[in-house]
């Protein structure tokens, strides 16, 4: 089985925290990744995310300016629920991005996750057949990002706030690279390969059969 998008939302915040938007999960063998961007000179921690009320796992992320981090739910509710992101202090600027897979391996759905800093917003992330790599890049003061070759866009939105949010897939390899263009502004990128689910196994006997019958 391999790993499919299931749906991406995402919101932009400023001031008090926290940040509240919706997201729709359906579909089966779920998993759901939140992406979290600060825009602000000594951004504080995320200290938490939930959805339908339950908490997320924190994956990492690179804690410049902006800050990415990444967060996982395995098994997410299916609906529409609320994505509830809290930061440790108020911010100028924050954004978050919550996107769902299906057929995702429900024990330990990611690969490594990586994460850079200011550099070429090209990133490479380990994968392998059947799963499918997803990005964030985050960047200052709504500079423009443009996805790479091979990719699939599924988020890519300013609403002034001063922090461009944008995200994409694209199907596994032994190394996939991530890469936006035309980012002229200071940004920060993480990626991730979702592993697909365990094949379900056959049953299991007391014996095996030959032409003569049970053992």
């Amino acid at each position: 089985m391999a790993v499919a998008f299931d749906a991406a939302s995402s919101a932009a915040g400023a001031g008090d925290v926290p940040l509240t938007f919706s997201h729709t999960c359906s579909g089966s063998d779920r998993v759901l990744l939140v992406w979290v961007g600060v825009r602000e000179g000594a951004p504080p921690t995320v200290t938490s995310i939930t959805y339908n009320g339950v908490n997320l796992t924190r994956v990492g992320g690179d804690s410049n300016d902006p800050l990415i981090d990444l967060w996982r739910l395995i098994a997410p509710a299916t609906g529409a629920n609320n994505v509830v992101i809290t930061l440790s202090a108020n911010v100028a600027v924050f954004t978050g991005i919550a996107i769902s897979f299906t057929g995702a391996h429900q024990t330990t759905p990611l690969g490594t996750a990586v994460f850079e800093f200011a550099g070429d917003q090209s990133i490479a992330v380990s994968s392998a057949t059947d799963e499918l790599v997803c990005d964030a890049l985050f960047v200052a003061n709504d500079g423009t990002a443009t996805v790479g070759a091979g990719q699939t866009e599924r988020i890519n939105a300013t609403g002034g706030e001063g922090l461009r949010r944008c995200c994409s897939t694209e199907p596994g390899a032994t190394t996939v690279t991530m890469s936006w263009t035309g980012v002229a502004e200071t940004a920060t990128q993480g990626g991730v390969s979702v592993k697909p689910a365990a094949e379900a196994g056959g049953t299991t006997w007391p014996g095996w059969q030959s032409a003569a019958g049970w053992f």
